[in-house]
């Protein structure tokens, strides 16, 4: 494939992304789920009605019958409603702040670049696009594990000269507030013959709101194997509003002095995930702005 093909090629690719993205996010809002209508046994999850007329309510189901539904509200005031007149309910994953609810970080499987022990729910996944020039992915699977991948979109290469990655990450294990998982991320330059990876362990404590990650990874190529010195890659993530939360991510090299690093924040709003931050090393160089988008279903 010549370089003016190419060219013409990237736009339909990100047209497609942008597709996917918008039809994922409208299937999740709009399909209902079976057996959404029920009294949940644990009166501590929280349910989100989406009325026919587009009116949302958060807290959940009390009673219900074959014509009819009450619900009480996180303020604690039971409403009745039609069944004809509600169009979903859903359970939603969060944290509850007095009668106010925070939704989970749809986005919090990682940091900006690190990965998190946490994984994306069974049946849930994400489309995004990292540094504006890299397309990526990922799904969950049975609420233990998860797989992500992508490519690169970098002007002026062909497609056979472009990047491709993939990752998977199993969770070991999953407590109240500690997880740990473990898994790899693998990556090849277009048509070359040679590849290169990251075999990785993390742990993650804490809590939706406020937790820490830390994590050593095993750099490898297809060539020479393993690395003689491992990674150790450090984050922290505080969420301070219902919409934003604020990041910091490092990454060391024990045998070296130099330490790459991230600061910025990640705006939530509903399923789209926008993240603004700076990259840089302690050595002298650059900030490099970081932007990212993903939105989840």
């Amino acid at each position: 494939m010549n370089r003016s093909r190419t060219r013409q090629a990237i736009p339909i690719i990100w047209a497609l992304v942008c597709c996917l993205a918008a039809a994922a996010s409208s299937v999740s809002a709009q399909q209902p789920q079976a057996g959404q209508f029920r009294v949940l046994e644990d009166t501590s999850s929280v349910q989100e009605i989406l009325l026919r007329d587009g009116t949302k309510i958060l807290g959940r189901v009390v009673a219900l019958d074959q014509e009819g539904l009450s619900f009480r509200t996180l303020g604690g005031i039971d409403v009745q409603f039609e069944r004809r007149d509600v169009e979903r309910i859903r359970v939603v994953r969060g944290e509850r702040r007095g009668n106010e609810f925070w939704p989970r970080d749809p986005s919090d499987s990682r940091l900006f670049l690190g990965p998190t022990a946490r994984v994306v729910e069974h049946g849930h996944g994400y489309v995004g696009v990292y540094e504006l020039f890299f397309p990526s992915f990922g799904v969950g699977a049975g609420g233990i594990a998860m797989i992500s991948g992508g490519m690169s979109l970098l002007p002026g290469l062909t497609l056979e000269e472009q990047l491709f990655f993939l990752s998977g990450k199993v969770q070991v294990f999953d407590t109240e507030y500690v997880q740990g998982a473990t898994g790899v991320f693998w990556t090849k330059p277009g048509t070359s013959e040679e590849s290169a990876g990251l075999v990785f362990g993390t742990v993650t404590a804490g809590k939706s709101t406020a937790a820490f990650t830390a994590g050593i990874a095993f750099p490898f190529t297809s060539h020479d194997g393993f690395a003689e010195d491992p990674l150790i890659f450090l984050g922290g993530e505080a969420r301070v509003s219902r919409r934003l939360k604020f990041i910091a991510e490092t990454w060391t090299a024990p045998a070296e002095s130099e330490t790459v690093f991230a600061l910025g924040l990640r705006i939530l709003a509903e399923r789209l995930t926008v993240e603004v931050a700076g990259a840089g090393s302690s050595e002298e160089g650059p900030i490099i702005p970081v932007v990212n988008f993903s939105v989840a279903w």
